[in-house]
């Protein structure tokens, strides 16, 4: 998914490190900064790194803090990657990054484990814009890769857009569970939860 390259990439809540491993392998930015608040993980990330980039010491940091306290240096083209988290943290990260550059336009690459629904229409509000989005199916669990960018690309729907494949099994899978999720919530609060399970009936994924 990412080909462009950057002045920096921030791997957050990284724990092993392995995607920004991948990155730093590929030469996908200057520096790359791991993140995350685990201090025995990081620490054994850390050695894990002096280990493997050696040679690359200039081009990789280690960061033990958490993302709201970060501070991002006014540097041009730098992409965010939140993983692993849920949608309500990943909101919190992206309210907090919008927050601390408010003129500097970055990137970002996301994967929460729920509440995606509710991430895109944050984003929508901050004037991101869709780059690319996929639907990953791992260790039984699907989860929805959101790429998006503050200079520009296409208009991001809250359900998404281009990522859903109607004649995929596995899409229409994923998206008659997150229709039956929206249905249960919305038996409950109508007024909540009614205008998402219409969002998500108009995309008519089924085979």
């Amino acid at each position: 998914m990412l080909k462009q390259r950057y002045s920096i990439i921030w791997d957050c809540c990284c724990d092993h490190g392995l995607l920004g491993m991948s990155l730093l392998q590929r030469k996908l930015a200057d520096k790359i900064f791991f993140v995350d608040i685990l201090s025995p993980q990081m620490a054994l990330l850390e050695k894990d790194l002096h280990g493997r980039f050696s040679g690359d010491k200039a081009n990789w940091q280690v960061i033990c803090q958490d993302l709201n306290d970060l501070e991002v240096p006014e540097v041009e083209s730098q992409l965010f990657i939140i993983a692993g988290v849920g949608g309500n943290k990943t909101i919190q990260f992206i309210e907090s990054l919008c927050a601390a550059m408010p003129t500097l336009p970055f990137d970002l690459l996301l994967c929460s484990v729920h509440g995606n629904y509710a991430v895109r229409k944050v984003l929508i509000e901050h004037g991101f814009f869709l780059k690319e989005e996929q639907i990953v199916f791992e260790n039984n669990r699907f989860y929805e890769a959101i790429y998006v960018s503050q200079s520009g690309g296409q208009a991001i729907a809250a359900t998404g857009s281009v990522m859903w494949d109607k004649v995929n099994p596995k899409h229409q899978q994923y998206w008659q569970k997150t229709l039956d999720h929206y249905r249960k919530k919305a038996a409950a609060d109508p007024a909540a939860f009614g205008s998402i399970v219409a969002d998500y009936e108009a995309l008519l994924i089924t085979g």
